[in-house]
């Protein structure tokens, strides 16, 4: 059999050329975006997770990657802005919260009406995944983003 009949019947999977590739999984993030005020900019340089996120919207991410995160919001969030996240990632036997200082890299309107809004991540403030430092997110969740099913 020669290698074009071998592949006939392959489904072919674009590669990731990406250099941080993003794991489509869906999961609620919490989120606040910081203004230029004095207090905002006093949590900022702070980051206390409890004090920012006193007040904060809800939404859910569309994909996550080491650098940053896709999420859906309500509103159109302005690029270059700072906003602080955190999302829960509940994956059988490695769980784990994230709370990160992020800043705006593009927001979408979207023809439902929301907004498809890109974050890089400038600082991961907290997480429990110390143990598994020397892996990336792609080696720690090692499936399929498709083939996660969250209950």
């Amino acid at each position: 059999m020669n290698e074009k009949e071998e592949k006939e019947g392959d489904l072919l999977f674009p590669q990731e050329r990406r250099e941080y590739p993003r794991v489509a999984v869906n999961v609620k993030v919490r989120y606040r975006v910081l203004g230029d005020s004095k207090e905002d900019l006093e949590l900022a340089k702070k980051f206390n997770p409890e004090e920012i996120f006193r007040v904060f919207k809800e939404n859910e991410t569309v994909n996550i990657s080491t650098s940053g995160l896709l999420m859906y919001s309500n509103e159109s969030i302005p690029e270059k802005s700072i906003a602080a996240v955190n999302f829960y990632m509940p994956l059988p036997g490695l769980s784990s919260t994230c709370t990160a200082l992020a800043e705006t890299i593009r927001c979408i309107k979207t023809a439902s009406g929301r907004y498809l809004v890109a974050l890089k991540f400038l600082k991961i403030t907290h997480h429990d995944m110390t143990k598994y430092k020397y892996l990336t997110l792609t080696e720690i969740l090692a499936i399929k983003g498709a083939e996660i099913k969250l209950d």
